[in-house]
Order: C-alpha cells, then sequence, then structure tokens
C-alpha cells in the first residue's frame, strides 16, 4: 500500500470562489447562485487539502456553535468524504456540532456511518 500525503491549507476567500466555481448547481433548494459563492466564501474561512494533483476545497461557517460546511468541492482520485470530514470535525473542536447540506443520498448513507444524522428535509414541487 502505498501511502499518501494530503496537506492543508488556509486559502483567500477570491480562490475559494474560483474553485468552487458550479457548486451552486448542487444547492438542494435550488436557490443558490453563481454569485452567491463569492459571498460565501467571504463570511467563511475557506481551506484546500491537497493530495498529489487531487484537491478538496471547502469553506467553514461558524454559527451558533456549529461548523456549518456552506460549500465543498473535490477533484482527482481520492476519495474526500472521510478526509475532509476528519478534517472539519477536527477544526471544529470545542463547537457543539458539524453540519451540511446535500441532495446526494450516496454521501447521506456514507455520513450516517460516520455518525451523522439526518436533521431535516428539503421538500420541493415543480409547479410550471
Amino acid at each position: 500500500m502505498v501511502e499518501k500525503t494530503i496537506s492543508l491549507s488556509r486559502i483567500d476567500s477570491d480562490s475559494a470562489a474560483q474553485l468552487l466555481k458550479g457548486c451552486e448547481a448542487l444547492d438542494p433548494r435550488g436557490m443558490t447562485m453563481a454569485k452567491d459563492i463569492q459571498a460565501m466564501t467571504e463570511r467563511g474561512q475557506c481551506y484546500a487539502a491537497t493530495c498529489g494533483t487531487d484537491q478538496c476545497v471547502y469553506v467553514v461557517e461558524v454559527k451558533n456553535g456549529v461548523a456549518w460546511v456552506s460549500a465543498i468541492k473535490g477533484a482527482g482520485s481520492v476519495d474526500w468524504t472521510f478526509i475532509t470530514a476528519a478534517m472539519i470535525e477536527a477544526q471544529a473542536k470545542g463547537l457543539k456540532a458539524v453540519a451540511f447540506q446535500t441532495a446526494r443520498p450516496g454521501l447521506v448513507r456514507k455520513m450516517k456511518k460516520a455518525g451523522y444524522a439526518v436533521s431535516g428535509y428539503v421538500m420541493r414541487k415543480e409547479i410550471q
């Protein structure tokens, strides 16, 4: 088995917004627009994790004792799911919780195995 080194660093909001382009389409509410990503990165703390040429970028906003993962985007062959979850949980030490929203059922299944629980639903009905 080949060990891989993962590096984590803070990045500025402009770099994060550039790397997170397209994430607005993943909002299960359908309310986030491209211009909202920049504001999100300016409000939160932005990080990039790298492993060789693979990269994961995420934004965490702390509100009411909760580390809210506002946006996350991984690229490459690394499965960033549990790696970034562990990093974010370590960064959130001393807070009440880590939380995020997703429309990906597979991610929900994975994260349930890691101790996360569904705490709500987004209901939507197309009327046009």
